[in-house]
């Protein structure tokens, strides 16, 4: 650069031709252009990326608190047997009510794998854990498929925010999952008439 710049700073009265000076003027404006772009692109780049990791670190603390909520309701209460606490007439849709947030957040996700291994994890928190029928395949309790789905949602959230790779899951929870995905199918079929 220095070189061009230089170059472009000769007297008209050396042998050089006189077309060189604004041609390195010229070529120095592109080059100093694009070095500008250039930063400039990666400056906006940069604060996208900061834009979305604060989102979806906000996302992954709505749905923590919101699952923190829930293991506290199943610690404390036999979910899924006697009434739902009122004003609710089913549990799910008690528990539902506790994941509203939780849903929009899970949308800020952009990691797809982990969006769709979380929104599990609370399906079976709200569906599984208390289905008479997914206990009974899965020969497992309501507490024990809730802590498996409380405690893979958080360790994927945990390690998702630390930028590490997530745990494998259980496989406690991958058969309660399957279970629980199966019936989903099952019930799709029968509304759709297969």
């Amino acid at each position: 650069m220095d070189l061009l710049i230089a170059v472009a700073q000769q007297t008209s009265t050396s042998n050089s031709p006189v077309w060189l000076a604004p041609l390195l003027g010229g070529a120095g404006a592109l080059v100093g252009g694009s070095l500008t772009s250039t930063v400039a692109w990666r400056v906006l780049s940069d604060t996208k990326k900061a834009r979305r990791r604060a989102e979806e670190k906000e996302a992954t603390e709505i749905i923590t608190i919101a699952l923190l909520e829930v293991r506290q309701i199943y610690c404390n209460t036999d979910v899924g047997s006697g009434p739902a606490p009122e004003p609710f007439r089913f549990w799910t849709d008690y528990l539902e009510s506790k994941f509203g947030g939780s849903e929009a957040a899970l949308m800020r996700l952009h990691n797809d794998a982990l969006h769709k291994r979380v929104t599990s994890s609370l399906d079976l928190l709200v569906w599984g854990a208390h289905d008479s029928r997914l206990l009974y395949e899965t020969r497992s309790t309501a507490r024990a498929v809730a802590n498996h789905a409380h405690d893979d949602a958080m360790a994927c959230l945990g390690a998702y925010t630390r930028n590490e790779p997530w745990p494998d899951a259980t496989k406690a929870w991958k058969d309660a999952d399957g279970q629980l995905q199966w019936q989903f199918e099952q019930e799709r079929r029968a509304t759709e008439g297969e």
